[in-house]
Order: C-alpha cells, then sequence, then structure tokens
C-alpha cells in the first residue's frame, strides 16, 4: 500500500487522541498514514497521582519511544496545543520530515502571557500547590477560552470527552520561568525540517502574535492565519482548510514523493 508518509498526532492538554479523529480522517484521505495516541494517564480512570509527577519529559520520552515502537523513519509529527510545544521538543531528538502545529503553545524563550489567556487558565494556577495535583478547566473556561466559537450543544458534547492533565505540566507550561530545568525551551537550530504554524483569529489561549513568533525561530517555515476558528479548531468548521494548506505546503517544501 502507497502512502504519502507517516504522522504521529499529538493532542493538547486534558484531551485524548481520540479528539484528533477528525483531524487524522482528513489527512488518512489525503493518503498519509496517521498514528494517534493518548498521552501517558490520560485514559478515563487514570491514577491521578502518577499523573500528577509527570512533567514534559516524560510526555516527550513517550513519544520517541512511539516512534521508536512504529518504526517511523522521517515522520511528520503533527501537534494541537500543549501537542504543537510538544512535537516541536520531539524534533529536536528525532529526524522529523515536517512539523504542523495547529494553534501550538509556545516553548519556554517566547512569552506567552495575555490578559485572555491568565483568565482561562487563573482558576487553575490560584489552587494550593497546584503543581502537586491534577486539573481540569471548568465547562465556563472551557467556554471562555478554548472553544469559544463553538455552539452550546457542541460545548456541551465535548466538555464530558475531557480528562484531568498533570499539575506538573501546567506548572512547567504556564510558568516556565519558574521552572529551574527549563523543560520547554526548545534548541530552535536542532529542527532541521520545514514548519507550518496554524494560528487562529478567535484563540483567546495562544493568540496569533505566538504562532507568528514561533514560526520566526525557524529556518523553512511559514504561519497561517485562520480569522473565524478558535483555539480549539481541531473539529471546527476550517480545520480540513487548516490540513489540506499544510500538507500542499509541506509536500511542495519537500517534494515529498509517494513511498511504500
Amino acid at each position: 500500500m502507497q502512502t504519502k508518509g507517516n504522522i504521529l498526532l499529538i493532542h493538547g492538554m486534558w484531551c485524548r487522541g481520540t479528539h484528533l479523529s477528525q483531524v487524522q480522517e482528513t489527512l488518512e484521505k489525503e493518503g498519509y498514514t496517521c498514528q494517534s495516541i493518548d498521552l501517558p494517564m490520560h485514559e478515563p480512570g487514570a491514577d491521578l497521582r502518577k499523573l500528577s509527577k509527570l512533567g514534559i519529559s516524560d510526555y516527550i520520552d513517550y513519544l520517541e519511544n512511539t516512534i521508536n515502537r512504529l518504526g517511523w523513519k522521517e515522520p511528520i509529527l503533527l501537534g494541537h496545543s500543549l501537542g504543537g510545544l510538544l512535537a516541536q521538543l520531539l524534533a529536536t531528538r528525532i529526524k522529523t520530515k515536517a512539523l504542523i502545529l495547529i494553534t501550538p503553545v509556545q516553548p519556554g524563550q517566547i512569552s506567552g502571557l495575555s490578559w485572555t489567556g491568565l483568565k482561562t487558565v487563573w482558576e487553575i494556577l490560584r489552587a494550593p500547590f497546584f503543581w502537586r495535583r491534577t486539573n481540569l478547566l471548568s465547562k465556563n473556561k472551557f467556554a471562555y477560552g478554548i472553544y469559544n466559537t463553538l455552539s452550546e450543544s457542541k460545548q456541551n458534547d465535548l466538555y464530558p470527552t475531557y480528562v484531568p492533565e498533570s499539575g506538573t505540566i501546567a506548572f512547567q507550561t504556564f510558568l516556565p520561568f519558574l521552572s529551574y530545568s527549563q523543560p520547554t525551551r526548545v534548541n530552535f537550530e536542532k529542527v532541521q525540517c520545514p514548519v507550518f504554524v496554524a494560528t487562529t483569529g478567535k484563540d483567546r489561549v495562544t493568540p496569533p502574535r505566538i504562532g507568528r513568533k514561533i514560526a520566526s525561530k525557524y529556518s523553512s517555515s511559514v504561519m497561517r492565519l485562520y480569522p473565524k476558528l478558535s483555539h480549539w479548531a481541531i473539529t471546527e468548521d476550517g480545520i480540513e482548510k487548516i490540513l489540506l494548506d499544510a500538507t500542499a505546503w509541506i509536500e511542495e517544501k519537500t517534494g515529498m514523493p509517494l513511498k511504500n
């Protein structure tokens, strides 16, 4: 069976691999082989005490082991939100064909502070010793900052599908300047592949200026803005446009032939 290439799909905070099913379906129709995974301890009923201790490096180790287990050489990495940051970090460890970053969380060297972003996650940051616990945004904060362009009925359907996230991850991601080991810093020079950054006009967590700064760090990159979408994007009308734009740009950049 011929394929245009292998794509690992990396979800964001509070999510699971199933949230990228629409992304996977679109890409597979375009001729790619996709694998969507759950990050560690993101299945329902996971041990929350163990989850609370997991950090960025644990997620990157897991993703690298996943690529090795699949036996993939030079995969494309697609990351949404936190997954966009993880994709950049993973690309400093393994050889990649390209990155597709959808509303990505910023590396540690880039400021992500914004009033709307802080308003979205403040309920987590103000919890005592939040870094020792797990967290899950309230339904109201998801509606405000994550999927604010979706209808109320779609929001009601989505919210029960989310799972808790590690407090260590929240600390390292939201307050990277306080983390001694600086696990979210990306060595941009090690990422030697085309990077496609998709930003959205209604994003209240990672606004377009963040995506623009991320794209500027790479020698072969492009940032595209999709004005009507929110930070969520991955199940919104318009996600197919993002994916078709991304794959067309990557195929042009890499001259990627069909292969067995």
